[in-house]
């Protein structure tokens, strides 16, 4: 499948960010039917540091679209606590993308609200972020397209990737009846579809029942977490043999394997 990556060249010889190469892939554990892993990925490096990780992104989604007939759709999250390059690259290429916002709910914290007094003065003093709200912005242009702004995207901390053998209307219907069974205030009841946000820390057992519930229809998950220092996997079936066959190369096996990505 040929796919146009608009803006995605984004690094010169002059740019004094550090390069360092993201090349591990790891099996975090299963939890709750769900098979998670994770590529260590430091934000705030060279943006060709993360082409490896890049890649496997684009042929790990590509493979399932494309070989197992299942819909991709691509969402990024631009918000106060992400570095301003990564909002002017999604401005270079909104018009590619023609975003739609919605919002993201984290399954394992409270319901969005409206910010109170209260609220001010818990405030995180290292992100400068309280937990009320996060938009997101879901790619509504053609497939190819979804697949460009997902590279284009990778290592800024701002993907998110859903991969269903449902059809999209039919999934993203089923997370807004899941998320409006959650959140009660109507300012957030408004909007046209919902998304589960989700961590390496949600993932412990006993899987949130709200984490299960969102999760649900949904085949392969890939978020950008800045909470966890890179990106996170998650999927209803294992993927070894899928990274095999991808050219990841096997280093460590047992319990917990690892990979090196790349030939």
């Amino acid at each position: 499948m040929s796919v146009e990556r608009p803006q995605e060249k984004q690094h010169t010889s002059q740019d004094i960010r550090k390069y360092l190469p993201v090349t591990d892939l790891h099996f975090e554990g299963r939890s709750s039917g769900l098979h998670c892993y994770f590529i260590p990925a430091p934000q705030g490096l060279r943006p060709d540091s993360y082409d490896l990780a890049r890649a496997l992104l684009l042929e790990l989604v590509s493979y399932f679209h494309s070989r197992l007939g299942c819909n991709h759709e691509s969402f990024i999250q631009i918000d106060q606590i992400r570095e301003q390059a990564s909002a002017n690259l999604f401005s270079k290429n909104a018009r590619y993308w023609v975003p739609e916002t919605g919002l993201g709910v984290w399954t394992h914290r409270p319901a969005p609200r409206m910010l109170k007094m209260e609220d001010m003065e818990d405030l995180d003093s290292v992100t400068g972020t309280g937990p009320l709200m996060n938009s997101l912005f879901r790619v509504t242009a053609d497939a190819n397209t979804r697949l460009a702004a997902m590279t284009t995207m990778a290592g800024t901390g701002s993907g998110l990737q859903i991969v269903s053998h449902l059809d999209s209307a039919n999934l993203l219907n089923n997370m807004k009846k899941v998320f409006l069974g959650f959140i009660q205030e109507r300012v957030f009841r408004i909007f046209p579809w919902y998304v589960p946000l989700i961590g390496k820390a949600v993932l412990a057992e006993p899987i949130e029942p709200l984490t299960a519930d969102a999760m649900h229809g949904i085949t392969l998950y890939i978020r950008e977490s800045k909470e966890d220092g890179g990106i996170l996997i998650l999927s209803i079936d294992p993927l070894e043999e899928v990274f095999a066959l991808l050219g990841c190369k096997q280093t460590e096996h047992g319990h917990k394997p690892k990979w090196k990505l790349g030939d």
